[in-house]
């Protein structure tokens, strides 16, 4: 069976920088060491918004962050998740243009101190994260593409240096010390391109197992909440083929640590979200139907999701066993 693992790359990292800690570890591990030890410890802020032009959607994702350098300034962290198969050779003009839409946007909205007076302009650190095949070769410094004839035009001319993390060229165990961006970013790494679904299983799962036994079960814990085309079947007959015996297991440990994330939350909302990570949209039909439903209900449907193909199969199906 050809697929992906990931259908909308978009949700994908929005949801793994959503993680408690993901974007605060990205930041400070794939920012160069002397930048990262300038800026606060606290977990960087998302501020919401897109500045990616519409048309360019498709192959990139952002995500900017609010953060205070140690002196006490404003910062701003600019992560770019780049999802086409090759380099973009233009992506020094691309960032630049995101950087002045957030300048202008941050003018607007607090470009000037209490008594009016027009506040220095924050500092933008651009962050690109990389998963395609080839190798990123792009300079990393904006007026490296342009053609100076003379070097002493240099220092006249607009430059400015972005970060790179070029998933593809980082060992799997060097990805992130924060297990839950590590595997998230192990997904992007392996499991984003199209492919036999279970070839593509499999050699994730040993690129997983191949860190630790918790990052197999954390990587089998995100594949069952991702909206993808994969059945619990495959998933096992993969895992038998990784860690023979252990299958089972791992499935039981991944599904409860699934079934306990926001524990606090109520089980009706707790099962929409499940259902919305699992099949994307939820019908206002089957809102309102979850909303209404008693606990019994609700706890086979969480179980349902496991297995079923569909989300009118969770409803349907009967309880796994």
């Amino acid at each position: 069976m050809t697929s992906r693992l990931i259908q909308r790359h978009d949700h994908f990292f929005k949801r793994l920088l959503d993680q408690p800690g993901a974007a605060g570890a990205l930041i400070r591990e794939r920012l160069p060491e002397e930048v990262a030890r300038q800026l606060s410890p606290e977990d960087p802020v998302l501020e919401h918004g897109s500045f990616v032009d519409r048309e360019l959607q498709e192959y990139r994702t952002d995500r900017l962050y609010r953060t205070r350098t140690l002196t006490g300034g404003a910062a701003f962290i600019y992560a770019l998740l780049e999802h086409k198969a090759w380099p973009e050779p233009r992506i020094g003009l691309q960032l630049l243009g995101y950087e002045v839409k957030i300048w202008q946007w941050w003018v607007q909205r607090e470009g000037r101190d209490a008594d009016g007076r027009l506040k220095p302009l924050p500092p933008i650190l651009p962050l690109v994260v990389y998963h395609g095949e080839a190798e990123w070769r792009i300079p990393l410094d904006f007026a490296a593409g342009m053609e100076l004839g003379d070097e002493m035009l240099r220092p006249y001319l607009l430059d400015f240096r972005y970060s790179l993390a070029d998933l593809g060229r980082i060992d799997g165990a060097s990805l992130s010390r924060e297990k839950v961006l590590r595997v998230g970013l192990l997904i992007l790494k392996h499991g984003s391109r199209r492919g036999d679904l279970y070839e593509l299983l499999v050699k994730l799962g040993r690129a997983a197992l191949a860190i630790g036994f918790d990052d197999l079960v954390a990587l089998v814990r995100y594949l069952i909440a991702e909206p993808n085309e994969i059945n619990a079947a495959v998933l096992r007959d993969a895992l038998t083929e990784i860690v023979p015996g252990q299958e089972a297991r791992i499935m039981s440990i991944a599904a409860e640590q699934w079934k306990a994330e926001g524990k606090a939350e109520g089980k009706a909302d707790l099962l929409l979200r499940q259902l919305r990570r699992r099949f994307g949209a939820v019908p206002e039909s089957t809102l309102e139907r979850v909303l209404g439903a008693p606990d019994g209900d609700l706890d086979e449907w969480a179980e349902n999701i496991l297995d079923a193909p569909s989300l009118d199969a969770v409803f349907t199906g009967r309880r796994a066993n």
